[in-house]
């Protein structure tokens, strides 16, 4: 289940965090997560909901512009209580990233360069994933540095503008300025049995995604069905990279970047859904630009787990918008749903899903 307003991760757009926040509260022996109390962080979103109480549906009372640095009091399932410019409130604790006061802005000699380690590596016009995207670079492009700043590089580009790039993408040397900024992301593949497919279990370590009407956390239900997805590619030929293999948490731009630093031909992100209706159901599958890898994955998925269409769907998620190759975000039942829960713990179900999976990727590098 995948975040509010700033958009890009969790989703909580979608009847989400209200059940999620009354089942925790209602189970006995669940645990807040704290946080550093006073930690600062930023927000990783074009805008952030600043909420009255850790719900979807609590009063709003503003939104807080990407990029800006927020106080952190405390953090419990995924909500973050932020103080930000005298203002107390709730954030999805999905859209902070830490800062560091030791990563301050540095210049560059201006002989220094950088070589792009990834394919579709977007540049973007300031120092994090919330500022506007200028172009696409590939591996082995080379760019003067110009400053350094939080991880991120300040580049000049070919035509003699300039760009900040994901300093974890690059590695030093070259002397060439690229030129070849501005290509769209594609696949080179033209066989699933030639393709590196990403397999992104929802979720991991400190968040716990949805909780099911038992009990049971997304995190693990995403993790053992995308171990079951990775196998059936493996076993159809794809080089596979799952983005955690284990209970960790992850954040949403080290998993969009996996892509790009393996040189992927698709990335498939797996969630299950909740809602506060216990009679929800249905699978869908989202995507953020084009529907070509959506489409034959939802339809091998309503074909094979008999669930109810919910369809293809435009999603603004992290995952989605900022990943450099074909994306997308399944959501394989609701776990607040009796008989989808009751399935997403079955191996039947895990094994139906990665073979629809695995025959909408293999339809899709067929076309």
């Amino acid at each position: 289940m995948v975040g509010p307003g700033g958009k890009g991760g969790v989703i909580i757009g979608k009847q989400v965090s209200s059940v999620i926040i009354t089942i925790l509260f209602i189970l006995s022996g669940a645990s807040i997560v704290s946080a550093h109390e006073g930690e600062e962080k930023k927000v990783d979103a074009s805008s952030l909901l600043l909420r009255e109480a850790p719900d979807e549906e609590a009063s709003v009372l503003g939104a807080i512009p990407g990029g800006e640095t927020v106080t952190v009091r405390e953090e419990k399932y995924g909500w973050a209580n932020v103080d930000y410019n005298g203002t107390h409130g709730w954030v999805a604790g999905y859209y902070l990233v830490s800062t560091s006061a030791s990563e301050t802005s540095s210049a560059s000699p201006p002989s220094a360069s950088i070589n792009v380690q990834g394919d579709s590596v977007r540049l973007r016009g300031g120092p994090g994933t919330s500022y506007r995207i200028l172009g696409v670079t590939n591996r082995g492009d080379t760019f003067q540095v110009l400053e350094k700043e939080n991880g991120w590089v300040k580049v000049r580009r070919g035509d003699g503008s300039a760009a900040w790039i994901a300093g974890w993408l690059t590695s030093a040397g070259g002397s060439a300025v690229s030129e070849s900024a501005g290509r769209s992301a594609s696949s080179s593949a033209s066989s699933l049995q030639n393709a590196t497919i990403i397999v992104d279990a929802g979720h991991g370590g400190y968040e716990p995604g949805a909780i099911g009407r038992d009990g049971s956390l997304e995190k693990d239900l995403t993790l053992s069905t995308s171990q079951t997805i990775a196998s059936a590619l493996r076993y159809a030929g794809a080089d596979v990279v799952m983005t955690r293999t284990s209970d960790r948490y992850l954040s949403l731009a080290a998993r969009a970047a996996t892509g790009n630093s393996h040189g992927a031909d698709a990335f498939v992100s797996v969630h299950y859904n909740s809602s506060k209706h216990e009679n929800a159901r249905g699978i869908s599958t989202y995507y953020y630009g084009s529907p070509s890898l959506a489409s034959p994955i939802q339809s091998r998925l309503v074909e094979r787990t008999s669930y109810q269409d919910d369809g293809t769907r435009h999603g603004d998620f992290h995952v989605l918008r900022e990943n450099g190759v074909p994306a997308v975000l399944l959501e394989l039942g609701y776990v607040s749903n009796a008989y989808e829960l009751v399935q997403a713990k079955t191996r039947n179900h895990r094994e139906q899903v990665a073979q629809a999976v695995t025959e909408g990727l293999r339809n899709y590098f067929a076309d």
